[in-house]
């Protein structure tokens, strides 16, 4: 399903509130997306073509459905996959695999406790698994993928209800096919959510009920890093869910959270001390968890960037903003520059 000009009881920048004396205003979508079969799509990658960035797609898991759903940006479904209660989701381009640089998407599947990991191809835009049976984890609840600034390595850090979190580093098992193995595991509290910046070097963790902790991408890294938001900051409460990175060049650029027990968006400075900016609010978002953001020229709809959401009404449709409007909703203002690329 795909509606254009999502019908709203609010508009574009009507207070929702007032949230630590910052007004709160409310972004309108200019798309929602679902599948015939969608039930509960709670997180999502964008990923970029790498010639016609018009062509990029949105991948989201559906952890109700037990499927794996690939969109055009017009809300198209393009594919569906069965997957075993699949967690977090997300994609790295440029992964060695069969002696090419593949782009890659993998997920956590909760039910089997695995991290199962597809290729894309850039002609049909269209997954294919190319792990190895999947690769076993600890009992496992969210997580995200990170790729090192100095080595050039892969990893999917997995995040658990339990608290345990485990990093693993993904390899091309000599046949084409994509393996993995533990590297390092730690404990912090309940966490789901998560998010790598490739350029620092730096993973973001959300624990749901106490904030948000840094930690060094690295293996030999210290762990658990330090909590760098705690929850009750500016109007952050529980749960902390969804986390995304918006680059700009430079090291500059935000990161974004899902705040989740009031169905709206932090933002914060990329770079430390991660200086609070402001929040926002997308119509028809409610309890969001799964969100993700790119500074990309995205074709004809999203010329300058893109911001993408779960919402937790009906049958939980993904919700695609113009990045232009998600920074006009910042009193300060966000940046908007296209310029900066993931493939470099």
């Amino acid at each position: 399903m795909i509606a254009l000009g999502f019908g709203l009881a609010l508009g574009a920048g009507q207070a929702l509130g007032k949230e630590n004396d910052n007004e709160v205003k409310l972004v309108p979508p200019k798309l929602k997306c679902s599948a015939r079969a969608s039930r509960d799509q709670d997180d999502m990658c964008l990923w970029v073509h790498p010639a016609d960035r018009s062509r990029s797609t949105l991948i989201s898991s559906d952890k109700a459905a037990g499927k794996i759903f690939v969109y055009d940006l017009e809300g198209k479904p393009l594919q569906s996959l069965p997957a075993q209660h699949p967690g977090n989701i997300d994609v790295r381009y440029g992964f060695p695999l069969g002696g090419q640089l593949v782009d890659i998407v993998a997920c956590n599947q909760r039910d089997d406790s695995k991290i199962v990991v597809y290729q894309v191809d850039a002609h049909t835009r269209q997954l294919k698994r190319v792990d190895t049976g999947g690769i076993r984890t600890a009992k496992n609840y969210g997580g995200a993928m990170y790729r090192s600034p100095g080595t050039g390595k892969f990893y999917f850090l997995i995040t658990s209800e339990k608290g345990h979190v485990e990093q693993y580093e993904l390899v091309d098992d000599g046949t084409g096919r994509v393996a993995g193995k533990k590297v390092r595991s730690w404990k912090i509290g309940m966490a789901e959510a998560a998010v790598a910046d490739d350029e620092t070097g730096k993973i973001y963790i959300g624990e749901e009920n106490r904030g948000i902790w840094e930690v060094g991408g690295e293996p030999d890294d210290p762990t658990p890093g330090r909590r760098i938001i705690e929850l009750g900051e500016n109007g952050l409460a529980a749960d902390v869910e969804g986390l995304a990175i918006y680059y700009l060049p430079g090291g500059g650029g935000y990161l974004i959270v899902s705040n989740q027990g009031r169905s709206n968006f932090k933002v914060y400075e990329r770079a430390a001390p991660h200086k609070f900016l402001g929040t926002f609010a997308i119509a028809g978002a409610k309890e969001t968890d799964g969100l993700d953001v790119s500074n990309a020229s995205l074709g004809q709809h999203f010329p300058k960037g893109l911001f993408v959401c779960h919402t937790a009404e009906g049958n939980c449709p993904i919700l695609l903003t113009p990045w232009e409007s998600v920074a006009r909703a910042i009193p300060s203002g966000l940046k908007i520059d296209t310029s900066w690329s993931r493939r470099r």
